[in-house]
């Protein structure tokens, strides 16, 4: 069975790094004797993406669809791959899939892999290598008789260490590393979330149930990342110190086979009770740390029901600052009552406690609370507007817009941090300026895009 998985066009983009769930998805089909080919085309315009997907003929097309203003792409390669091979069978998962399975479904897509993908693809495989229907299959989503049919949900993946271990022999990284210009590369070492917060579709995606690999299997993905030369490893979770010992003991590890690989990760400012943990994972290499403070004003954090207070936050900077970790604060603005002075607040904030931040404005990301109440779901024209500042929830939308373009200016202009992105002795830290360069080139070039098209479009009578 020949299959294709693909990364898709999208406009805007964080970082370049590998798909880990694909990849995944990839060693998956690969056991199960599949010839798996995959395509990463984030950063390839769309009509060249689309000709070297039907450039040959496959049995299983999948393409992953995660984030809201790639879903446009994504909508169309369904289309135009059924236009040329109606046979071929077109998959999808990832976020966006998972929450609003019938913008797919209903353009050309057979079915829709909700939630957790790597259990669910097994046997998706299985039952097409055996001839086996499909529709009775856990986490499976398709339409029928113009109506979207959800089976049951998979059961998630409760041991983490059961899914593929992957030593990147089968990929090729060459281009990510020249691309970033480090030998750089994220890890995933938990799933699950405990909180909910408003704005966040962690939950819905992955469940509330928090699991974790097990030390030893992350002390052997870091020493693949020895292996290959890796000058920084990003552990992607959304909250690592969740299970504070198991960042402890992992750490410990790390330092007891001095890998000396250089890595960061995301925590929650109340996660570690204990301050010994930071020194431990100082002394691990860690040099790195997020924290997703979001508002700087108690009101809104309680509205997006955030698990700690702003001197949670405060009291956690001062800690990771005196041991001389870099910290990345990141939040929020344009909840739909915030005012002007909360916008600024938060923006203060982050300028005094960090030396790294970024803004995000609120947007009604689907399985958020806010999509519930968006009156223009499914428009996929609002879709491209997406990560790009360009959606507005809060009654001040004009001065809301003014303000993040105005701070961001500031800050990219500030001459201390582009000698740290250009000079920094440490190429490591360099690149993580340097990238926060790179975001908002891609995030200008698309906004600068989309005010030509309102400039140039014909008016609506």
């Amino acid at each position: 069975m020949k299959v294709l998985l693909v990364a898709p066009t999208v406009d805007t983009s964080y970082e370049r790094v590998p798909n880990i769930g694909l990849m995944n998805l990839h060693l998956i089909g690969k056991e199960l004797g599949c010839e798996m080919e995959l395509m990463d085309l984030t950063e390839v315009p769309y009509q060249k993406g689309l000709s070297r997907i039907l450039a040959a003929k496959y049995d299983l097309i999948g393409v992953s669809c995660n984030f809201t203003n790639a879903a446009p792409y994504c909508i169309r390669y369904g289309q135009d791959i059924k236009k040329k091979y109606p046979d071929t069978l077109v998959i999808s998962g990832g976020n966006h899939a998972t929450l609003v399975p019938e913008d797919l479904l209903f353009n050309g897509y057979d079915y829709v892999i909700s939630g957790e993908g790597e259990l669910t693809f097994r046997e998706f495989l299985s039952n097409c290598i055996k001839g086996f229907s499909q529709k009775d299959l856990k986490g499976l989503c398709y339409a029928r008789d113009n109506r979207i049919v959800k089976n049951p949900p998979q059961q998630p993946v409760e041991d983490l260490d059961t899914l593929p271990f992957n030593d990147y022999s089968e990929f090729n990284l060459e281009p990510y590393f020249k691309h970033s210009g480090l030998r750089y590369m994220s890890m995933e070492t938990s799933r699950g979330c405990i909180y909910n917060c408003a704005f966040c579709s962690t939950v819905r995606m992955w469940g509330h149930n928090y699991r974790h690999k097990s030390p030893q299997r992350i002390l052997d993905e870091f020493k693949v990342a020895k292996k290959l030369k890796l000058d920084f490893v990003f552990i992607e979770d959304d909250d690592v110190a969740i299970d504070e010992q198991n960042l402890r003991n992992f750490c410990k590890l790390l330092i007891k086979e001095n890998l000396n690989i250089l890595w960061g990760t995301t925590i929650n400012p109340r996660s570690i009770k204990d301050d010994s943990t930071l020194d431990l994972m100082k002394e691990s290499k860690c040099i790195k740390v997020n924290i997703c403070i979001e508002s700087a004003n108690p009101r809104l954090l309680k509205e997006y029901r955030k698990p700690y207070t702003v001197n949670d936050n405060r009291l956690m900077c001062k800690k990771l600052l005196s041991r001389g970790f870099l910290i990345h604060n990141h939040g929020i603005i344009g909840f739909p009552n915030e005012t002007i002075r909360e916008s600024l607040n938060t923006y203060f904030y982050l300028i005094k406690n960090a030396p790294m931040w970024h803004i995000s404005v609120l947007e009604p990301r689907p399985g958020t609370d806010y999509w519930k109440k968006w009156d223009k779901q499914h428009d996929v024209q609002q879709y491209r507007l997406f990560g790009k500042a360009e959606v507005i929830l809060g009654k001040h939308k004009v001065v809301i817009y003014l303000i993040y373009r105005i701070f961001a200016l500031c800050y990219f202009l500030n001459p201390a941090r582009i000698y740290k992105a250009l000079f920094s002795k440490n190429k490591s830290l360099r690149y993580n300026y340097r990238v926060q360069y790179y975001v908002a080139y891609r995030t200008l070039k698309a906004n600068l895009f989309i005010f030509l098209k309102k400039c140039f479009s014909p008016r609506k009578k």
